[in-house]
């Protein structure tokens, strides 16, 4: 495939999983809020906006925000790095070319951390902040790749 196809194609990737990871945030902030006695942060938040929903609208926010602002600071980084290496590359591109071994490391790390999660006993609030903030992190992130296929930048730094 050529290096504009592996840049839709890895937007795509992101975009699934940041998508999943979103939904299921709010699904983790939702059954936080049907629990008889809220968890700490969720507490605090009503208090500070005044209702259940509300103060649960103020939790999806923050973490939509704090993604937004890791998609563009950190995750933008990477996204360029790999954009700049398909562009690099004579088409077509083959897969081993398409990511470096750090990138592999990441993923594989972002897995096991995930996998993780499961087995800790964190709260529903906190939980769901964390995967709506990493999904629109991913979904900020898939936006990028597809702005560099339709309308590709040579240089970045």
């Amino acid at each position: 495939m050529s290096g504009r196809k592996w840049m839709v194609v890895s937007g795509l990737i992101w975009l699934g999983i940041g998508s999943f990871l979103m939904l299921k945030g709010l699904k983790w902030i939702t059954l936080a809020m049907l629990l008889e006695e809220l968890p700490l942060l969720l507490k605090r938040l009503v208090q500070l906006a005044g209702s259940l929903q509300q103060g649960s609208l103020l939790l999806m926010c923050i973490s939509l925000l704090l993604g937004f602002i890791k998609g563009r600071m950190i995750l933008s980084k990477t996204v360029y790095r790999i954009v700049k290496r398909l562009q690099a590359e004579t088409s077509p591109v083959p897969f081993s070319k398409v990511y470096d071994r750090k990138y592999y490391i990441v993923i594989a790390l972002m897995i096991g951390l995930g996998f993780l999660l499961r087995f800790i006993p964190i709260p529903f609030d906190i939980r769901g902040a964390v995967d709506v903030t990493i999904g629109s992190a991913l979904i900020n992130g898939a936006m990028l790749y597809f702005r560099q296929a339709l309308y590709p930048v040579t240089s970045r730094t």
